[in-house]
């Protein structure tokens, strides 16, 4: 948030800016929706927006049977989630066209002498997680919102500061681009390496790698986690971990599962009749959502894990490193039943084909894999510092603007004292004719 803002601005509500409100509740009858042409802007439609400021299009569109039964808003006006989990990503965006929008996002509609960019710009330098109510679902009062502090120089001056910033910021989204592209071409290469190393074209051994190919199953053991009740109330620390899906994203665990929030102690995995499995399971998620991310890790020790988790144990036949390489070039979203809720059953992998070579080749394997990975993940870790930079890059040029930094003053702009007696004259005015 920025501390000061130029001693030539104004500083008044944010409601003399333009009318804050919010959006419409969703339509419940399917009528509307069939061959919809006007958006029905959701939160998810500003949760694709990435760095993108306008939105131009949505999934849903309404179509005219909905006339006079919701509020269509004017394009220019500004978004902002102003209710739900979302709330805590700071979205925002800029209506493209005319159109409807969801009752859990607040929207300002700036007044004539008010640059739509210059609130959403301005928006941006403002964490609406401050402004929540601290309840299990964020929410902000729109009232709240209507009282906040809101700096205002002059249109010039305001057109100028956003033409500056979006000058800048093109800069940096064609560098976003080409790092962005950079990431993709390296999961394809990693896809690549993976492909090449299975089919023996690494290390010269393919031949030998078509005569070894075997069902899954009948050579590799396929196992499944439990949640015994009461889990998630164990006190006592103990030496074996207890997974959860969730704990596949915990730093320190981006291949080997080294970092768990429920430590078990004997006592507890016998009470409990708690299954453990052993070090080197290469496990990975069973149902829900978290198939589609595609997770796969390595137990680091004997642990346990949750009922929505799969795992697949090494033996002396098979090592399991590269075990773990075998499923990173598997894709689960093309083996998961096709139910409402994704789920993954030994049915669905007990079929699929694996090359078992003898434990050298799967050494050397392993070996020409991780000498090419490895160089693709020092190009990724640059290329997320630089993402990072950039990040960090747009944020300074937002403060350095709503300081006054960014362009010179004009001393032929209006003074903003002026600019807002014109908007307070205006804003009377519709009152009295009940605008």
């Amino acid at each position: 948030m920025i501390k000061k803002y130029p001693s030539h601005w104004v500083i008044t509500e944010l409601e003399n800016a333009g009318k804050v409100t919010t959006g419409n509740p969703t339509p419940q009858e399917k009528q509307y929706f069939i061959n919809g042409i006007t958006p029905f802007v959701r939160v998810a439609d500003l949760g694709q927006l990435g760095d993108s400021v306008y939105i131009k299009n949505t999934k849903d569109k309404l179509n005219k049977k909905i006339n006079n039964k919701l509020k269509l808003y004017p394009k220019g006006s500004v978004l902002f989630t102003k209710s739900g989990m979302s709330l805590l990503l700071n979205q925002r965006a800029i209506l493209g066209s005319n159109m409807y929008v969801v009752s859990h996002i607040g929207i300002v509609i700036p007044n004539q002498d008010i640059s739509s960019e210059w609130i959403y710009y301005w928006f941006k330098t403002i964490d609406f997680k401050k402004y929540a109510h601290a309840t299990t679902l964020p929410s902000l009062k729109i009232s709240l919102i209507r009282k906040m502090n809101f700096p205002l120089p002059s249109l010039n001056e305001q057109n100028r500061i956003v033409k500056k910033i979006e000058e800048l910021f093109s800069d940096l989204d064609k560098a976003t681009e080409d790092l962005k592209k950079t990431q993709e071409q390296i999961k394809i290469y990693r896809q690549a390496v993976l492909k090449a190393a299975f089919e023996g074209k690494l290390t010269n051994h393919e031949k030998h790698i078509n005569k070894n190919i075997k069902r899954f199953g009948k050579y590799i053991k396929i196992v499944s986690g439990n949640t015994p009740k009461g889990i998630n109330n164990i006190k006592v620390v103990g030496e074996i971990p207890f997974f959860k899906i969730s704990d596949m994203n915990t730093f320190g665990n981006e291949i080997y599962m080294k970092k768990a929030n429920i430590m078990l102690a004997g006592k507890n995995i016998n009470e409990m009749k708690i299954r453990i499995y052993p070090k080197g399971t290469v496990i990975f998620p069973k149902r829900g959502g978290a198939i589609l991310t595609n997770k796969k890790r390595i137990l680091f020790q004997d642990s346990s894990f949750d009922l929505n988790t799969m795992g697949v144990i090494p033996n002396d036949k098979i090592i399991s490193k590269y075990l773990y390489y075998w499923f990173l070039k598997l894709n689960l979203g093309t083996i998961y039943d096709g139910s409402s809720v994704p789920q993954i059953n030994n049915k669905n992998i007990v079929h699929l084909k694996i090359p078992i070579p003898e434990l050298e080749i799967q050494n050397k394997i392993i070996q020409e894999i991780e000498s090419r990975l490895s160089v693709c993940d020092k190009v990724e870790k640059t290329v997320e510092q630089n993402l990072s930079k950039i990040k960090y890059l747009r944020q300074s040029i937002l403060k350095k603007a709503f300081e006054g930094k960014l362009v010179s003053q004009d001393p032929n702009d209006l003074p903003a004292c002026e600019l807002l007696k014109q908007i307070k004259i205006k804003k009377d005015k519709m009152s009295k004719n009940g605008k």
